[in-house]
């Protein structure tokens, strides 16, 4: 990989990691860390939730699609680990169901990280 894709790569994950933070605003106090593998489908990232007292890490690898009339985003999540027990507990259920998130800035997201 040259140094102008490395770059693009952290400009991007940047981009993304503002993007996931002012998204979901309520939920998260900061981003800490936040990588990407489009190839792999596959992202990590450390947070520090409201009302936790540590970062939390969760690692998933996913599927996504855009419906683009609707500005429609359909997700699927393969499998997922969460640092902590009784999330990652409840996040099980969600594993290889369809869910569908409108609104054009959570299509602007997942194009990010496609």
């Amino acid at each position: 990989m040259s140094w102008i894709d490395n770059l693009a790569k952290k400009s991007k994950n940047m981009v993304v990691k503002i993007a996931v933070q002012r998204y979901f605003r309520k939920y998260i106090n900061r981003v800490l860390e936040l990588s990407i593998d489009k190839q792999q489908q596959k992202f990590h990232v450390v947070v520090e939730l409201k009302g936790e007292e540590k970062p939390i890490t969760i690692d998933m690898e996913y599927e996504f699609s855009i419906i683009e009339p609707g500005s429609i985003v359909q997700a699927q999540a393969h499998s997922i680990l969460i640092s902590k027990e009784w999330i990652n507990m409840i996040a099980q259920e969600a594993l290889h169901r369809d869910f569908q998130f409108s609104g054009k800035s959570t299509v602007r997201i997942i194009k990010l990280l496609r």
